[in-house]
């Protein structure tokens, strides 16, 4: 659950950064430092949930107010006077580019952009990539739910900001339906057990959205390198080319969380993880890798 962006503008005041509003629903911000070291992993890859640092570092930059002057992008802050938001599910797509060695990424471009107002939620897609490149690295969809302060459930936005974003809104995406997972009959193939620690939480104190797709990837590892050997655990790191994640409730500091995982019965590449917290699922991830590749 995000509250009031308090933090967000602290986080921003103290990185080097530059964002441009392109009209009221698209907005453009510059990362300097790009992926830093630690977003790469042993085969000098991106890792997949540096990708959502990066998203959040880029939502940081446009939903704060680092002046009295200031705006926000989509008018945040005046619906976080009344509304919370909860982060409702994201998906991503991953280019080859993004594994491709010879493109600098210490300098990135990120175009955010209104492409979908539900009646209680909307979505924003944002283009990862480098100037004037031509296409992207990645492409991610989020949609946000708004809450309601006083009753704590879905709200709908007030009358103002429906005329100023959602009517005149052309051409409108449709939102993000996830489908809620099913456990096939051969049932889960691997599982694994995590505990929140102190750097999975986020400046709301839960746990931070990339740590669901962190573990799910080291839930991935583990039963690899279980299956093949210690030998062989390079080739746990597969490239990734798409993932999502829907999440239902939040995590909090020491809490256990149990991990299911299995592979789609119609494509090899396609793991699907449950997270539970007690006997609850709390969360649903998807990962989709490229084909192993014989020359990593």
């Amino acid at each position: 659950m995000a509250g009031k962006p308090i933090n967000f503008s602290r986080i921003v005041q103290q990185m080097k950064t530059s964002r441009s509003f392109l009209s009221d629903r698209h907005v453009k911000v510059i990362s300097p430092g790009g992926f830093p070291y630690e977003a790469y992993n042993g085969k000098a890859e991106i890792t997949p949930w540096s990708i959502l640092h990066l998203l959040e570092f880029s939502r940081d930059v446009f939903f704060s107010r680092t002046a009295s002057h200031d705006r926000c992008f989509l008018d945040i802050d005046k619906i976080s006077e009344n509304h919370l938001m909860f982060m409702a599910c994201t998906t991503t797509k991953i280019w080859p580019s993004l594994y491709n060695r010879s493109v600098c990424k210490t300098s990135l471009v990120l175009n955010s952009e209104l492409v979908n107002v539900g009646r209680t939620s909307f979505v924003i897609k944002t283009l990862i990539g480098v100037e004037n490149a031509d296409t992207p690295l990645c492409e991610n969809f989020v949609q946000p739910v708004l809450i309601d302060s006083a009753t704590r459930k879905p709200s709908p936005p007030p009358e103002w900001w429906l005329n100023k974003y959602s009517n005149t809104l052309k051409g409108s995406g449709s939102g993000l339906k996830l489908v809620r997972q099913v456990v096939p009959q051969n049932g889960v193939l691997h599982r694994y057990q995590t505990k929140i620690s102190a750097s999975d939480l986020d400046s709301f104190w839960h746990a931070n959205w990339s740590s669901y797709l962190r573990n799910s990837y080291n839930a991935l590892a583990e039963h690899f390198v279980g299956k093949n050997g210690a030998g062989q655990t390079a080739s746990a790191f597969r490239k990734s080319k798409q993932f999502s994640l829907l999440y239902l409730r939040e995590a909090n500091l020491n809490d256990t969380l149990d991990i299911h995982l299995w592979k789609d019965p119609q494509n090899t590449n396609l793991y699907k993880f449950q997270f539970y917290k007690e006997s609850d699922v709390i969360c649903e991830s998807e990962i989709e890798l490229y084909p192993p590749d014989p020359d990593a």
